[in-house]
């Protein structure tokens, strides 16, 4: 079936009649105006020859693919023709009783006046989708429309004849070669048959430009990533077998109209494709990452034909980030020490809070193993304690783990309330009790603290 385009041109002259130009397999509605009262028995004939009547005021009647509507309030006559052939071309007649008349030319072609094939449409649940309307060459003697197929009618959605371009879920956009509408959080129910079309600006006719069967799928399936600045990303997309072979992934919120990215059939730099077709399986890979990647992305296989839309495999959030600041954790020892100091929560916050920065200026402490004719020798570990920036902080102090002989930990706390004093806490051993002295020598001499172990008699 082939959507049309009705156009309308006025002879001059009082007897000349208007011409109509449709596409085959559209349809068209045009109207007639009475000035008479008490218009009964409506007769339309197409090249004299009886083809429709009506007896019934404001309601339509129906033959096959004629329909016809008395509007009595209006004092009109509209005539609908669907499914248009070339036999339906002619001229068009209605008469009534009183005696009264008037006629239409129809021509019905193929590929004039912007006349498109009909097309194929498949949208995705929660998404956005366009569609596009090409009418050709703009006139200002008519408006755009688009509507719903709903039964033997044709409702409408939005028109250019109102100021008003949007309804909340359809928004319609002018463009140079005609227009679009987009439909935003596709849902089930939007699925059916839609018209482009056009009218003329007095109301006589109306006709499609474009036949749209849009189809919904179920929700695709979404994979979301948030890669940092810089990264190699890699991920993959599963398709269905019998898929077109150019697969592809493109970028934006809208798949009937994203941005192409990379193909199977070409990659970039920066993007790659490698399609497993024994796994069905494509392998999408993005080099150093940057903020301006973040976005929605699609990945699809472009359609065997003009009629039919791109087929979609699943989405793609990607969200690019910083690289994350680094955080220094608070240790148990920390906080059970500034308890055990009778601080309250604040200073034992600032003591851990200084306790963390030291954990990174102090170096690792690593007990010497003991020799196997060392006896009761006594053991020492050197620790090279770098003073802070800030002097006059209240708390510093170091934390040393290590082994005795028999594999139980034990721990040394040592703090420097100021820099010309060091206090010490206990060192702590189930079996083997242990002394610490710490000797602070000249400034200008690195720290060191002796720990002496000392066998149990």
């Amino acid at each position: 079936m082939r959507s049309f385009l009705l156009f309308l041109s006025l002879f001059t002259g009082c007897e000349a009649s208007p011409e109509l130009k449709g596409c085959d397999g559209g349809w068209v509605n045009f109207t007639w105006k009475y000035t008479e009262t008490n218009i009964i028995n409506i007769d339309v004939f197409q090249n004299k020859l009886s083809i429709i009547k009506s007896t019934q005021k404001d309601t339509w009647e129906n033959k096959e693919r004629l329909s016809v509507y008395h509007d009595a309030t209006n004092k009109s006559i509209r005539l609908g023709i669907k499914q248009l052939k070339r036999s339906d071309a002619g001229e068009y007649r209605w008469e009534t009783k009183p005696n009264q008349n008037s006629e239409v030319k129809l021509k019905v072609v193929a590929d004039e006046g912007g006349c498109k094939k009909p097309f194929n449409q498949t949208a995705y649940r929660t998404a956005k989708t366009s569609i596009t309307c090409d009418e050709g060459k703009k006139e200002d003697s008519r408006f755009n429309f688009f509507c719903k197929e709903n039964g033997s009618i044709c409702e409408d959605i939005l028109s250019t004849k109102s100021a008003l371009r949007s309804n909340g879920t359809f928004t319609l956009t002018e463009t140079e070669s005609g227009f679009t509408v987009s439909i935003s959080n596709v849902s089930p129910q939007h699925a059916g048959v839609y018209w482009c079309g056009v009218e003329s600006t007095e109301g006589s006719y109306r006709a499609a430009l474009r036949k749209i069967q849009l189809e919904v799928k179920a929700a695709i399936k979404n994979f979301t990533r948030s890669p940092t600045i810089g990264q190699n990303m890699t991920y993959w997309c599963q398709y269905p077998e019998g898929a077109p072979v150019k697969k592809f992934i493109c970028k934006g919120e809208d798949p009937s109209k994203c941005e192409h990215v990379v193909s199977t059939a070409q990659n970039t730099e920066r993007f790659s494709m490698i399609d497993e077709k024994e796994k069905r399986n494509i392998t999408i890979t993005v080099r150093g990452v940057t903020k301006e990647d973040s976005g929605t992305y699609w990945c699809g296989a472009e359609s065997k034909t003009e009629t039919q839309s791109n087929s979609f495999f699943n989405r793609f959030l990607m969200t690019v980030v910083q690289p994350p600041t680094p955080t220094f954790p608070v240790s148990s020892t920390t906080t059970a020490f500034a308890e055990s100091r009778g601080f309250s929560k604040n200073k034992r916050d600032a003591a851990a809070a200084q306790h963390d920065r030291e954990d990174y200026i102090y170096e690792e402490i690593q007990e010497r193993p003991l020799k196997p004719d060392s006896g009761n020798a006594i053991n020492k570990i050197y620790s090279t304690a770098n003073f802070p920036t800030n002097p006059s902080a209240s708390l510093h102090y170091s934390t040393i783990n290590f082994r005795n002989g028999s594999g139980e930990a034990a721990e040394v706390l040592m703090t420097n309330p100021s820099s010309s004093a060091c206090e010490y806490s206990a060192v702590k051993d189930r079996e083997i009790p242990t002394c610490s002295n710490v000797n602070q020598p000249s400034p200008a001499d690195p720290l060191y603290s002796t720990v002496n172990k000392t066998q149990q008699q």
